[in-house]
């Protein structure tokens, strides 16, 4: 987690993202002409816990001065498919200067690959945000084949591996990733230097561990879907074929809409959780799907255009909109700003029960209090990497540990802090009303088009998005309303799916479950997509 204020704090909760409750909607909702597909019943898999079939790590050569080993070990998983052979490997590769050839960083990876007799395996790059936070969430409870639980490790039976092999990536200065240099580190922690060394890694990792005939899936989460999308557009323009990207828990971030559009959309989350808090109107607490399909239509049609057309409202007009508001988020009417008519985050986190400052929402999953999130052991973190996978180093893993700091010396400062937004688009004012409003929504629209330009030069490509009920900055809504607003071309590869959960999909297991079998799905059906016809090559 990071340490920034505003959108930091609450955004950023890179760490990763999402939860669903033990209820899910049964069926699919037609919105806005583009279809949202809702969490329904997960299959039913047993987890096993089991100590993972390990053989002794071996190591691999180093090509080049500058490289570093990787380690190589063999597992095996019960899944219910039957037993799952793999490969783990683990370790540090080389950014490299394309000029020079002058290493700028090293960046930490853990892979796994399983051996196929078939044609060539889906390979899926995946990532968490922060947008300095390493992979291990959504490595180690969500995709990756052995989960983090609060009993230990266990097998993941449900692990993306089945369908794809999976390269996890730490971003510069996080996990155990580390620029060459001291120097070197600014190049990287910014959003263009982020997005060319994530392009330059798997292009690395490609060349070095000859999987360029392999599909390529990228997977992101929180900011990591800024960097998916950005890193999709990169590559594309370059030429390469992408299957599928995956846009976990960050909405859309490239179908610009206006300010209005985000704050009208994030109500239908705010009402879900008011109806979780049982804070709303008894005729609105009967039948939550028809609760539901009321706000949407209420932010759509009266609270959207009240918004465009702010100046030009009466007082009177201002006084009904903010009281229609309160009674849909569960709020006071006089808790809602007269001028903007709007309850932005950092004031609907603290104050939804009454400013009540022992009952803060979380930011993660607006049905827990602040504080009450359990973000993991970094002790499992410590033994998986170090003991199971085996790999031998001393450096601290950046997020979860903490090191040696020069006394007296500069004060610690995340890798967050030090981050920085310079996408084309994004002014220096709308940055700074990010920062004291908490919202996203500002980024959100001066964000460049990215995932539509990766789709419309990639014509094979899909897209898929899922984003959670109770995610405080994400909107199930207005994902499917604004890739309706892209021409059918486009929005038919771009499939949106709404969870009952919270920013960290993995940490509820009806979430977890549903999750993953979605994830499998969209990547059987997307290499299906893509396969030539029967009898041509």
């Amino acid at each position: 987690m990071t340490d920034r204020p505003g959108i930091h704090k609450y955004m950023s909760r890179g760490l990763v993202m999402r939860v669903h409750l033990k209820s899910a909607w049964k069926a699919a909702a037609i919105l806005s002409g583009a279809t949202l597909i809702l969490a329904t019943d997960p299959p039913a898999v047993a987890r096993v816990a089991d100590a993972p079939i390990k053989t002794d790590a071996r190591m691999l050569p180093t090509l080049v001065s500058g490289d570093e080993p990787v380690v190589v070990t063999d597992h095996r998983i019960e899944t219910p498919h039957g037993p799952l052979l793999y490969e783990a490997r683990t370790g540090r590769l080389a950014i490299r200067s394309e000029e020079t050839g002058e290493v700028r960083g090293y960046i930490f990876f853990v892979a796994y690959a399983v051996k196929s007799k078939g044609p060539p395996r889906p390979i899926t790059f995946a990532w968490n945000g922060g947008p300095t936070v390493a992979s291990a969430i959504i490595h180690m409870e969500g995709l990756g084949p052995r989960r983090k639980t609060k009993s230990g490790m266990v097998d993941n039976a449900e692990t993306l591996l089945t369908e794809s092999d999976l390269v996890f990536y730490d971003a510069l200065e996080t996990g155990f990733s580390r620029p060459a240099k001291p120097e070197f580190a600014a190049e990287f922690l910014n959003l263009k230097g982020d997005v060319a060394a994530t392009a330059e890694f798997i292009r690395a990792y490609r060349a070095r561990f000859r999987t360029v005939d392999q599909p390529l899936f990228i997977a992101g989460e929180s900011y990591g879907v800024f960097r998916a999308a950005a890193v999709a557009d990169l590559l594309t323009e370059r030429g390469e074929k992408i299957a599928g990207t995956i846009l976990i828990s960050g909405d859309i971030p490239s179908i610009p809409m206006s300010i209005a559009f985000y704050d009208a959309m994030h109500v239908p989350a705010r009402a879900a959780t008011a109806f979780f808090y049982h804070r709303l109107a008894p005729e609105l607490m009967k039948d939550r799907e028809a609760t539901m399909k009321e706000v949407n239509q209420w932010a759509t049609t009266v609270y959207q255009p009240a918004l465009e057309h702010l100046d030009g409202l009466t007082d009177a007009e201002r006084d009904k909109i903010a009281q229609e508001l309160a009674r849909y988020i569960g709020m006071r009417p006089d808790q809602v700003d007269r001028k903007t008519l709007v309850v932005h985050v950092s004031h609907y986190l603290p104050d939804f029960f009454d400013g009540d400052k022992t009952k803060v929402l979380s930011g993660h999953d607006t049905r827990e209090l602040e504080g009450s999130t359990d973000l993991g052991s970094a002790p499992l973190v410590d033994r998986y990497i170090r003991d199971e996978l085996g790999y031998s180093t001393d450096l601290t893993y950046t997020g979860l540990e903490d090191g040696y700091m020069p006394t007296p010396g500069h004060p610690r400062r995340s890798s967050g802090e030090q981050f920085y937004y310079n996408q084309d688009g994004l002014t220096k004012a709308d940055w700074d009303r990010t920062r004291k409003e908490g919202e996203v929504t500002y980024i959100a629209r001066d964000n460049p088009t990215w995932i539509t330009n990766a789709i419309r030069r990639d014509k094979a490509m899909q897209v898929f998005v899922a984003s959670g009920r109770y995610d405080p900055l994400n909107m199930c809504e207005g994902d499917v309303a604004a890739t309706a607003t892209l021409p059918m071309e486009l929005s038919s590869r771009i499939a949106n799916h709404c969870y009952e959960s919270g920013h960290v999909v993995y940490r509820d297991e009806a979430a977890r479950l549903q999750l993953s079998h979605d994830l499998s799905d969209f990547v059987r059906r997307t290499l299906a997509s893509q396969q030539p016809p029967s009898g041509q090559n």
